[in-house]
């Protein structure tokens, strides 16, 4: 960890060097002959200590699944197992963030027809599935479209 933490320091304002380094450092927790789960568990502190944009780390995951293909690992790699689990949060998140805004849309369509359908642009904006959900909450005893306003502030 010290050595990731050194390197991530080192590659401040180098994202490519930073690749190399990332990619170096996994593949030495294979070559130690660490177990699957050990790698997987150091991976994601190495992962979050030295991040990447996103052409990048999508290079460097093609590179440790490569390298871990050349060696037969007989087990789902880290980065496959990473990038489901990922995929599942980012699938779930956006599946409850849209059904939160169709809630919303219909509880405001109902409650102060088309002027409550009138704020949805705003509402469309908000990333947060927590703001989202008081919202939707906040409907049923919001009296005028300024309870909701007031909400959304």
């Amino acid at each position: 960890m010290v050595l990731a933490h050194l390197r991530t320091l080192a590659t401040r304002e180098n994202a490519s060097l930073r690749r190399h380094g990332k990619t170096a450092l996994v593949k030495g927790l294979y070559d130690r002959g660490w177990n699957a789960e050990d790698v997987r568990q150091l991976f994601r502190i190495i992962d979050w200590m030295m991040t990447l944009p996103a052409e990048l780390e999508q290079e460097f995951r093609q590179d440790i699944a490569a390298y871990e293909e050349e060696r037969h690992m007989p087990y789902v790699t880290s980065i496959e197992r990473l990038a489901r689990q990922e995929g599942r949060e980012e699938g779930r998140e956006e599946g409850l963030e849209k059904g939160l805004l169709a809630g919303i849309a219909s509880a405001l369509r109902a409650k102060f027809g088309a002027a409550g359908k009138r704020l949805m642009p705003r509402i469309r904006k908000l990333r947060d599935v927590e703001r989202l959900r008081t919202l939707l909450e906040a409907i049923p005893e919001a009296e005028s479209l300024d309870d909701i306003r007031q909400t959304l502030r």
